[in-house]
């Protein structure tokens, strides 16, 4: 979370998806249903600040001998979001990326005055689509479903739910239309997977995170973000489809993290081409059947070194068919990266295959992250007091540690990224003690005591020897 998120002109908090193509007098039967799921989600996040904005002139790096740093003093910051519970069993809440990025604490408040405090924060920044987990002490919960997204048409009716402007004016609701889809607002940044619907339904700071509900009562999206020139509702909303919503939450529930095959390709839905030349030049059958119209293609990227180009349209990859952008975003990000793939596009009148060997969407996964943790790593003593997972099997794809165990994930924030340890790094021993298998180094981490200290010999990916003392003060 954080605090330029509710100034700038691209606003995080906003719209939707839906279907009924007839008037109605009312949505009141929509609201009961859902009012009582959607919470208001309040957040802090803890910085250190200089007590005195006038005493870091005091001090100068090249006078430390005579001088004292500037003191520093803890300090709150707040902000607030809305969500959706999911799932009530478990106590799982949906919301926006964007609400609890770097938060260190949430209350989830019901409608029903109940409130729950936060156990587990689980977002991926790409998509803007994040999970809230909360104690529900075994009380009993109301809970909304996804619905199709995909289904959903321009004209159809949308609610977006939420608290705009914060817990006074908490469980609002607003109606509007979707009024577009395939969407790009260029909020995510250039490696965010944008394809929002885009909605008029009036959505305000504090609405981030909120559902955009069809008149079943569906979640068709999340309330992401909205253009305005003021800060405040312009009619232009958009929201993460629910689709792709439902796909990164089982993801971020069962691995805890995202790792995405990446084309390296822009793209666009073909009724988004305004370039009436290329349209024409588009054969009806195309349009027909759909497919993904490539915008652009990324300099040295998988796409651009399987000659693929610009103008081209994408129709099947390995046989099934895409029938617009938001398909070929949702086949290929559910890939695993060096997948090997074959495309079928459209160029110049004529059908094409094209062989494309996948990356790493850069940022996630492996990749300039933090690596890749499941379930399983979770349950291991180096991840629950130390903060990593390891590779199960060496190179050889044995299960022999007498080379070290490699790290394959470092949780933000643990002990472990406290001290400088990195993926690809290899732990050679703790507290002397060598080993030769994964249980022998789980074991190893759990005798040790974070008090007293635990000595780490790590070789690190560059092949330099250091001694990582982890220890609690």
């Amino acid at each position: 979370m954080k605090r330029s998120l509710f100034a700038a002109v691209l606003v995080s908090l906003i719209v939707p998806f839906s279907a009924s193509a007839g008037m109605t007098d009312s949505f009141s039967n929509v609201v009961e249903k859902v009012n009582p799921a959607v919470v208001f989600i309040e957040v802090t996040q803890e910085r250190e600040v200089v007590s005195s904005p006038f005493k870091e002139f005091d001090w100068i790096p090249w006078d430390r001998g005579q001088r004292e740093a500037p003191e520093k003093e803890k300090q709150i910051i707040k902000g607030s979001g809305s969500g959706a519970i999911i799932d009530a069993e478990k106590g799982y809440v949906l919301t926006a990326a964007h609400v609890i990025k770097d938060v260190d604490a949430a209350v989830v408040h019901l409608p029903d005055g109940r409130e729950f405090e936060a156990i587990d924060f689980i977002y991926d920044t790409q998509t803007d689509v994040g999970v809230v987990q909360i104690d529900t002490e075994g009380e009993k919960l109301p809970e909304i479903s996804f619905g199709d997204s995909d289904e959903v048409k321009v004209g159809d009716w949308v609610l977006a739910m939420g608290s705009p402007l914060g817990e006074a004016l908490a469980n609002s609701v607003s109606a509007g239309i979707v009024s577009g889809k395939g969407r790009k607002s260029g909020i995510l940044g250039k490696l965010g997977i944008e394809n929002f619907i885009q909605t008029d339904a009036v959505i305000n700071k504090g609405n981030s995170g909120g559902p955009l509900v069809n008149t079943d009562g569906e979640i068709i999206g999340i309330n992401s973000n909205i253009i305005s020139r003021t800060g405040f509702n312009a009619g232009l909303g958009f929201a993460v489809p629910s689709n792709i919503a439902s796909d990164v939450v089982e993801k971020l529930i069962t691995e805890g993290v995202i790792v995405r095959g990446w084309l390296g390709v822009t793209v666009s839905p073909l009724d988004a081409i305004e370039d009436e030349d290329m349209l024409e030049e588009i054969p009806e059958r195309i349009m027909d059947r759909g497919g993904a119209y490539i915008v652009d293609v990324l300099d040295d990227g998988p796409a651009d070194e399987a000659d693929m180009e610009a103008g081209d349209i994408v129709l099947s990859i390995n046989g099934e068919g895409v029938k617009d952008a938001s398909e070929l975003i949702k086949i290929i990000s559910s890939m695993e990266p060096e997948t090997e793939v074959e495309i079928q596009i459209f160029r110049d009148g004529e059908k094409e295959e094209l062989e494309v060997t996948l990356g790493i969407r850069p940022g996630t996964g492996r990749q300039g992250g933090k690596g890749v943790v499941t379930g399983k790593d979770r349950e291991t003593e180096s991840f629950k007091k130390i903060g990593i997972a390891i590779e199960r099997y060496n190179e050889q794809g044995e299960a022999d540690f007498s080379e070290g165990a490699v790290v394959r994930y470092v949780r933000p924030d643990s002990i472990a990224e406290q001290f400088g340890i990195e993926v690809g790094d290899r732990i050679m021993e703790v507290n002397g003690e060598g080993f030769e298998e994964a249980e022998d180094f789980q074991e190893l981490i759990e005798d040790a005591d974070l008090e007293d200290g635990i000595l780490l010999n790590v070789v690190t990916k560059n092949d330099k020897e250091r001694k990582v003392y982890l220890k609690e003060f």
